[in-house]
């Protein structure tokens, strides 16, 4: 897993990077991969504590999704814990 961008730890919202920048920068990843002709699938969470939560994905059905969003839960702990 690559993490895209992203100021992590930073507490105080000072040069952290807003979400429409992040999702700018995914974007422009993603694109280079369907121009490698790389079928790429993503799923985008996004929230606000107790106001927004929203979960969009390139995938039609639930269960591609819950997949989805399983294996990057299972690769954000692997590299957390240093097995990958």
């Amino acid at each position: 897993m690559k993490i895209v961008e992203g100021n992590f730890g930073n507490k105080d919202g000072t040069d952290s990077i807003k979400t429409s920048e992040f999702l700018a920068v995914l974007s422009a990843r993603s694109k280079e991969y369907e121009e490698e002709g790389r079928p790429i699938k993503c799923v985008v969470v996004m929230y606000e504590d107790g106001a927004v939560f929203e979960v969009t994905a390139t995938e039609q059905y639930p269960d591609g999704v819950y997949l989805l969003l399983g294996l990057a839960k299972a690769a954000i702990e692997n590299e957390t814990l240093g097995i990958t």
